[in-house]
């Protein structure tokens, strides 16, 4: 298994294009065998700090929440002479895949599910899609305002900006994800307030779904949204993810 992860990452990301400063790229790593698990890597380079970055994320899907450890962080610094940025970021992805194997190899997010949909803009709002079992499904993301929580920073150095300093001319940003499947409406997210792992976060937009097919007949459902949260130089776009197991 081990092997296996650290070949997804290192080989499956070895051709990333050119990647803006404030802006990550995406790899969805699969679900565990029992569809208990997600997993997926986002990646790119923080000029601003002079590195490459990959993180990888595990949720349990059940619980849609991470499982202990996540994120795993591994960068490498940007070279200053003739740097040639995706052969930087392919070596510190071959280099993470092996860190982020060992520490998540338990867990055995290894089996690709099936792609249902992937958004066609930046800023996509709905997305239909359909399962061979689930029928057509369709999302809906609408964004909230809300005050800046008083936990709420920059970045997780103890000394990083509070956001309501730091965005003081707007409000934070939490969303509300809701699905439709056969004339029923189900909420799979509505946040009360913005959690602190998110930072200064400032949108939200439907990105990809995924689903994979349980032994125990029900599906595991991944919704992926691209998120804008403030940056050392306007806004950076992250990952993040959103689960729940679904009856047939």
């Amino acid at each position: 298994m081990l092997k296996r992860l650290a070949l997804m990452l290192g080989l499956a990301l070895t051709a990333p294009a050119a990647i803006a400063a404030d802006a990550y790229e995406l790899k969805v790593l699969g679900f565990s065998p029992d569809g208990r698990y997600f997993g997926f890597v986002q990646y790119g380079t923080e000029a601003d700090a002079g590195t490459h970055a990959a993180e990888t994320f595990v949720v349990d899907v059940t619980r849609d929440r991470f499982v202990p450890g996540v994120p795993l962080r591994v960068t490498a610094e940007m070279r200053e002479e003739n740097p040639d940025d995706a052969e930087e970021i392919k070596a510190l992805l071959t280099r993470a895949g092996k860190r982020h194997a060992a520490a998540f190899g338990r867990y055995n997010v290894s089996k690709p599910g099936t792609v249902l949909a992937r958004a066609a803009a930046a800023d996509t709002k709905t997305i239909a899609a359909k399962h061979p079992s689930l029928g057509p499904l369709d999302l809906t993301l609408d964004i909230k305002d809300v005050d800046w929580p008083r936990t709420s920073k920059l970045g997780p150095h103890k000394d990083a900006t509070p956001c309501a300093r730091e965005v003081d001319w707007q409000k934070g940003a939490a969303f509300r994800l809701t699905l439709v499947r056969g004339g029923r409406s189900l909420v799979l997210n509505d946040d009360k307030t913005i959690p602190p792992s998110r930072f200064c976060a400032t949108g939200y937009a439907l990105a990809e779904v995924h689903a994979f097919d349980r032994p125990d007949g029900k599906v595991s459902l991944a919704v992926l949204l691209a998120m804008s949260r403030r940056g050392f130089e306007g806004d950076d776009r992250t990952y993040l993810a959103v689960t729940r197991v679904i009856e047939r």
